[in-house]
C-alpha cells in the first residue's frame, strides 16, 4: 500500500531492511518558477542546474537515501545499466556513457533515480537466498512498458541473485486521462498481442484510452515478481500535487522515484 511520508510517496512493501525508497511529488523543493515549483528534479525546465541538485538533494533526504546519485536521459527505451558506486554522479556532475531508462544495482551507497512527469516510475527490490538486497528502477512510458522494462529489470535481479522480487508503480497518469491514437494501440498489439492490448488500451467516449500502470502490474507479476503495489494516484488529475505534461502542455517540472541500499553503520 502507499502511503505519504512528508511530502513523498513511498510504498510498504519496498519497506525492507537495507533499502530506501521514495517517489516525489511536486512539493518540498526549491524551485520558485511558476511551472517548476517547488520540487523539480529534471534538468533542462527552466530552473538553474545548482536549484536542481538541491531538489535531488532534499529528495534523497525526504527518503533516507544516500546522496550519491546517477540518473540519465531517458528515451523511451527497454535499455537497463547495472551500475555501481563509480558511476555515481553521472546524469548530475558528470556525463552519462549512453542513455537509458532504467538501472539496478547490488552496491550500498548509490541511489538510482528515474524522472517521470505522466509515464510509470517503477522501483524494485529484492533479497538473494543469503539476504543480500538488490534493487532496480525503471521509467516506463507505454512505449517501454509495451517493450518490456519492467519484465527485463526484474530479469536482471533475478540473475543476479535475488528470490524474491517485489515492486512498486508510482503516481502516473491513468486511464480516466490517458487518451491516445489508433497508432499506439496497434504497437502494443504487434508488441503484446490483440488480448494484452485489449484489457490496457480500450475505447470510451469514442476515444482510446490507455492505462499503463495496469500493463506494468501484468508484465512484472508475469516475469516473476511476487507482490506489485500500485499507486493509483493520476498525475493528470492532480495538477497542483504532480508534474503532469499532459495537463501542463509540456511546461512543467519533472518528479523522481529513487531507491537504493544504504550502507550498513
Amino acid at each position: 500500500m502507499f502511503y505519504r511520508d512528508r511530502y513523498i510517496w513511498k510504498s510498504d512493501i519496498l519497506d525492507i531492511p537495507e533499502v530506501a525508497h521514495g517517489f516525489s511529488t511536486r512539493r518540498g523543493g526549491v524551485s520558485t518558477l511558476p511551472h517548476t515549483t517547488s520540487m523539480n528534479v529534471g534538468f533542462f525546465r527552466g530552473d538553474e542546474e545548482e536549484t536542481v541538485l538541491e531538489n535531488i538533494r532534499l529528495f534523497c533526504t525526504y527518503a533516507g537515501l544516500p546522496d550519491e546519485v546517477v540518473c540519465t536521459p531517458q528515451i523511451h527505451s527497454d535499455r537497463i545499466r547495472y551500475v555501481t558506486r563509480e558511476n555515481a554522479g553521472e546524469g548530475t556532475v558528470k556525463d552519462v556513457p549512453f542513455p537509458c531508462d532504467g538501472f539496478v544495482t547490488d552496491q550500498p551507497g548509490i541511489t538510482l533515480l528515474v524522472r517521470v512527469a505522466d509515464c510509470a516510475p517503477v522501483l524494485l527490490a529484492g533479497k538473494t537466498e543469503s539476504g543480500a538486497p538488490l534493487v532496480g528502477a525503471v521509467h516506463a512510458g507505454w512505449r517501454g512498458t509495451a517493450a518490456g522494462i519492467g519484465t527485463k529489470a526484474v530479469a536482471m535481479l533475478r540473475n543476479m541473485g535475488a528470490v524474491k522480487i517485489c515492486a512498486a508503480v508510482g503516481a502516473c497518469i491513468h486511464a480516466c486521462c490517458y487518451q491516445v491514437g489508433e497508432e499506439m494501440r496497434d504497437k502494443v498489439k504487434g508488441l503484446r498481442g490483440t488480448d494484452f492490448a485489449g484489457r490496457y488500451v480500450q475505447e470510451r467516449d469514442g476515444g482510446l484510452y490507455a492505462d499503463i500502470a495496469g500493463m506494468n502490474r501484468e508484465l512484472l507479476l508475469e516475469a516473476g515478481a511476487v507482490q506489485v503495489d500500485v499507486c493509483g494516484a493520476c498525475t493528470q488529475c492532480a495538477p497542483e500535487l504532480y508534474h503532469s505534461h499532459r495537463a501542463t502542455g509540456g511546461i512543467r517540472g519533472t518528479m523522481g522515484a529513487a531507491v537504493g541500499i544504504v550502507p550498513a553503520l
